[in-house]
């Protein structure tokens, strides 16, 4: 689970002009998607990637497929395993291969091709910054840290070519989710080099400093559905431009933004208005109250700090009332579309003012004590809680004081107690719910909010074992009723990835984890 230090985006662009054609009209032809990236990944081994890095995210889902794949909303639907079954314990799968499913040179992709690619991710020792993804696994995470020896006693077998079983150390309802991250993606055994054979829409066709050329894998079960014919990521430092948002003014690329790569806003005015894009991904900008300190241990009052809050005030992209964002899947669709958020602490000042007394009275205090709202250095951050505070001296009489420290000190501060009110985030690790609502439970290692709850926990574990989504989703949504009711933080907004794209390209999306989802993508 990741802590979310990303540069906080205030954009309302009015824009103008229009942006170069050269190389359009040909890219558009041979069905080529030219995409800038400000820094090209090197390593494109599905088990390398570390922490929030969206770029190579990008390439390796484009390389490769898992068991299960995720259509545009977020939804898990088969992928190498044309179908799966559950066991009557709830923790054991058994996955059918597709009769079809192939390596990009042309040989059979067999269900031991996916024992071996865990075996290897889980090396004893070896550092992953995912890796973790693959700890419901019974016995992997014994196996990655070297308390279990034998491989063998790790929970996935190959039965038969077609036929893989996994069993968990628990009923993890959201697990086909998982499967679609690519710690759980097969590797080659014949591969000498990462990515040089892989098994998704794409094959690596050259790789450099400069680029990585993508061009369409015949051999996918799928390849009648992949419309484009090659794909170059490609630098700013071999395209003579100053980043990929000069690149795509320049013409020289057809998409910007996204993955790593940030919006240079010093070129928003040369850029037509439909060309520009906000995308939404997974990933929640929020401050932590330290419900271990006084006042803040009096829900009244943290309450009426929440209340007296116009998000949209603050100027951000997409105000947030709830933990959970709208590009997590729920049952049929997004989950914010499901579980609507609008009852949720918007400003209601009267309401404030008569919470903030009554709290006060229950502490014995006449006036709500100075405070000091911690936040990393860097970025927004800073201008972004000045907004805050100001909001709350202007309607409450709060004085509040800034304290700016690295981002390593801010979570020393958080997870040490040492806080009154500090700046959080929090991205998403897998497309559902749980990927949010977990960080609060009392045997999360990441909650350092000092909240603990029974109702809260049970509300999370029954949802965690509960095979019916519909049913799934409505615990989710009691559970982070209840988070919210208790003020127990005070969300701010939701990140959006800027986007600068040729209109005429279709298909391609920001994917709930901040990548490039281009797959699928096509010129119309």
């Amino acid at each position: 689970m990741r802590k979310v230090w990303l540069a906080t985006l205030v954009i309302l662009l009015t824009v103008l002009g229009s942006v170069p054609g050269s190389g359009v009209a040909v890219a558009a032809e041979k069905q080529v998607l030219r995409i800038g990236m400000d820094e090209l990944p090197v390593l494109l081994d599905p088990a390398s990637i570390e922490g929030l890095d969206r770029d190579k995210t990008t390439v390796i889902k484009a390389l490769y497929e898992g068991l299960v794949r995720l259509d545009k909303n977020g939804k898990p639907i088969p992928g190498l395993a044309q179908s799966w079954t559950i066991g009557a314990d709830g923790k054991t799968y058994t996955f059918k291969l597709r009769s079809n499913a192939k390596w990009s040179n042309g040989k059979k992709l067999t269900a031991a091709d996916f024992a071996f690619a865990w075996k290897k991710a889980l090396t004893p020792g070896l550092k992953a910054g995912n890796i973790f993804r693959m700890y419901y696994v019974a016995g992997a995470e014994s196996y990655h840290t070297g308390k279990l020896k034998d491989f063998a006693k790790v929970g996935v077998k190959a039965i038969n070519d077609d036929t893989l079983q996994v069993t968990l150390k628990g009923k993890y309802a959201y697990f086909p989710t998982l499967l679609a991250e690519p710690e759980y993606y097969p590797v080659s055994q014949e591969a000498k080099e990462a990515a040089s054979i892989s098994n998704g829409p794409f094959q690596l066709h050259a790789q450099s400093n400069m680029e990585i050329k993508l061009i369409k894998n015949p051999h996918y079960y799928d390849a009648a559905s992949i419309r484009l014919s090659e794909v170059d990521l490609l630098s700013p430092l071999g395209l003579n431009s100053e980043n990929a948002t000069a690149a795509f003014v320049n013409g020289q690329v057809d998409w910007a933004g996204g993955g790593n790569t940030m919006m240079d806003y010093k070129y928003k005015d040369t850029v037509a208005e439909n060309y520009y894009l906000q995308a939404p991904y997974a990933s929640t900008y929020y401050y932590q109250f330290n419900l271990g300190q006084k006042p803040f241990s009096n829900i009244n009052i943290r309450k009426a700090l929440s209340l007296a809050v116009d998000r949209k005030a603050l100027r951000m992209a997409i105000p947030a009332y709830g933990f959970v964002p709208s590009p997590i899947f729920g049952s049929r669709a997004q989950y914010r579309t499901e579980v609507s958020d609008a009852a949720y602490y918007r400003e209601n000042l009267s309401k404030a003012k008569e919470l903030l007394a009554k709290g006060l009275g229950q502490e014995g205090l006449s006036k709500m004590p100075p405070f000091t709202v911690l936040v990393n250095e860097g970025d927004d951050h800073a201008a972004l809680v000045k907004r805050l505070v100001k909001q709350w001296n202007d309607k409450l009489g709060v004085t509040t004081t800034i304290k700016v420290q690295s981002w390593q000190a801010v979570l020393a501060s958080r997870q040490s107690g040492s806080f009154q009110v500090a700046r959080a985030g929090w991205s998403a690790d897998y497309n559902d719910p749980a990927a949010f609502l977990n960080y609060f439970r009392t045997d999360s290692a990441d909650n350092d909010s000092g909240w603990s709850n029974k109702r809260y926990d049970e509300f999370i574990k029954q949802a965690e074992q509960t095979f019916d989504s519909a049913k799934r989703v409505q615990l989710y949504a009691k559970a982070e009723k209840l988070l919210m009711s208790e003020a127990v933080m005070l969300p701010s907004h939701n990140y959006v990835a800027d986007i600068l794209r040729n209109p005429l390209i279709a298909g391609v999306y920001i994917d709930y984890d901040g990548s490039i989802a281009f797959s699928r993508g096509y010129w119309k």
